[in-house]
């Protein structure tokens, strides 16, 4: 009877645990920011440093800031976002990191109209070529993974999917993203589609790795990055309530015995 009072314990100390964990969401990054006035020729932003700061609290939820190096804070900072999502990774809570940019060219907030075939707001690009709304003939942002969540062992950043806009009318392309490793994942985007959204599922970055969406160098078209959501965990997890569940489990085995 002692080893069932003390189960019952057990079990009623851990479901008010778990009943508050939080959710884990998905991890929101957008570029899709408002860069009125359109009919002016500010109506962009560009910087040559750039960086994607996630801070997570002690509850799990993360806060999203921008630094573009005091370049047109007005615009980059709506990139912004104090509830990006959450994670149920205990051993990340209270922890940081951040997406450093790097890239064929500075990048660029770009307001998309002047093709006027897609979207109302912006997309991400960069400045290498004489267009500048999007990615094209095989250039590339990359995203590098660091700080101090990334020291937690098994911290794992999992791509989920990444968007696209700013089609550009003069033909086919391949909008992709390619890790560390050489996993790539790429789809053929036909002159009719001006936006859409591709599976990223395969696109896992430890610390130090990076992600780099990209066109194919050769292709006529282009795309702008809208932007893009991921998961960040520890794998395996070592929660406090899994440590509580294997002590009942342990209980009942042995009163069995």
């Amino acid at each position: 009877m002692k080893y069932t009072r003390l189960n019952m314990a057990l079990t009623c100390a851990t479901i008010p645990l778990l009943l508050a964990m939080p959710a884990s969401a998905a991890i929101t990054t957008s570029f899709n920011v408002d860069l009125s006035p359109t009919t002016q020729s500010f109506a962009s932003a560009a910087t040559s440093t750039l960086a994607l700061n996630y801070a997570i609290d002690g509850s799990g939820n993360v806060a999203l800031v921008a630094d573009s190096g005091g370049a047109s804070p007005a615009r980059w900072n709506q990139v912004s976002n104090s509830s990006a999502g959450t994670t149920s990774s205990l051993a990340l809570f209270n922890t940081a990191f951040t997406l450093t940019y790097s890239g064929s060219a500075n990048a660029i907030l770009n307001y998309n109209p002047p093709y006027n075939n897609a979207g109302t707001g912006a997309v991400l690009a960069t400045q290498g070529q004489g267009n500048a709304s999007a990615l094209e003939n095989g250039e590339s942002i990359t995203f590098t993974v660091s700080g101090t969540a990334t020291a937690v062992p098994g911290f794992s950043l999992d791509l989920n999917s990444f968007s696209y806009d700013l089609r550009l009318g003069n033909g086919g392309s391949s909008f992709g993203v390619e890790d560390t490793s050489s996993f790539v994942i790429e789809q053929l985007i036909p002159n009719t589609s001006l936006d859409g959204t591709i599976d990223g599922t395969g696109i896992s970055l430890a610390a130090g790795e990076a992600m780099t969406f990209r066109t194919i160098s050769g292709n006529a078209g282009g795309a702008g990055l809208s932007g893009f959501d991921f998961d960040v965990n520890v794998v395996p997890e070592p929660s406090s309530t899994a440590l509580l569940g294997l002590g009942g489990l342990t209980l009942i085995l042995r009163r069995r015995r």
